[in-house]
């Protein structure tokens, strides 16, 4: 199996909504997931299983059009003109995998704070978690933030542990947190994500990672801020 580490896309929402649901069923309201993508201070990554390619047919080298034989000089000149303001295109969701997990991240002044981290209780134990986890430091540290936040529930021991390993810290205490069971979360933060020890830890923690798991494709488009 292989995965993926990219952005998420408009096409994504139905089934990341899915997995909000499954990982956190008492949230309320629902997070507008069509909404935040619009904003620039918050960033959704999904983990997603990659599929292999189908074989498709080669396009040809220029339109054909259907009445003059080949393309109109005046639309293959806008064809042109657009294709160097817009290399890329519109961006859109690939269409040869399926999220299994999303992480959201507020960029909130000098803070990157991580929101959520939820993965598809079928797929849970994969690593998938911290996959996501590095995808969120990362774009932390392209976004120039000087720390990463976030709550966790005080027994959630493995997640703490994640945490941890990535030289998170707790902080602080949030009394009755959680809205579903009134359990308090803790607090945790990492030191200067840009401090030279915390860049070297971190890079070995990520190419650990990738080595370890053999099968992961990062495909992040990072923005800045």
């Amino acid at each position: 199996m292989t995965f993926t580490l990219r952005n998420l896309y408009e096409a994504d929402i139905l089934q990341v909504s899915e997995i909000e649901r499954e990982a956190f069923p008492t949230i309320w309201p629902r997070t507008s997931f069509k909404r935040d993508l619009t904003n620039r201070r918050i960033s959704y990554l999904v983990a997603a299983l990659l599929h292999p390619p189908e074989a498709v047919e080669e396009p040809e080298e220029e339109p054909i059009h259907p009445f003059l034989g080949r393309e109109p000089i005046p639309l293959r000149l806008i064809r042109n003109f657009r294709d160097r303001l817009w290399p890329q295109g519109v961006p859109h969701k690939p269409t040869n995998d399926t999220p299994l997990g999303f992480v959201s991240v507020w960029f909130i002044t000098e803070e990157a704070h991580i929101t959520a981290i939820a993965v598809k209780e079928a797929w849970r134990g994969q690593g998938l978690g911290e996959l996501l986890l590095i995808g969120a430091i990362e774009t932390a540290m392209h976004r120039k933030s000087r720390v990463v936040t976030l709550e966790v529930r005080v027994s959630n021991v493995s997640a703490i542990s994640l945490y941890e390993k990535y030289s998170f810290k707790r902080v602080g205490t949030r009394k009755g947190y959680y809205t579903d069971n009134r359990e308090s979360a803790g607090i945790m933060t990492t030191e200067p994500i840009h401090g030279l020890s915390y860049q070297q830890r971190f890079s070995e923690l990520r190419e650990a990672y990738l080595k370890r798991r053999g099968s992961v494709e990062m495909s992040l488009k990072l923005a800045s801020a």
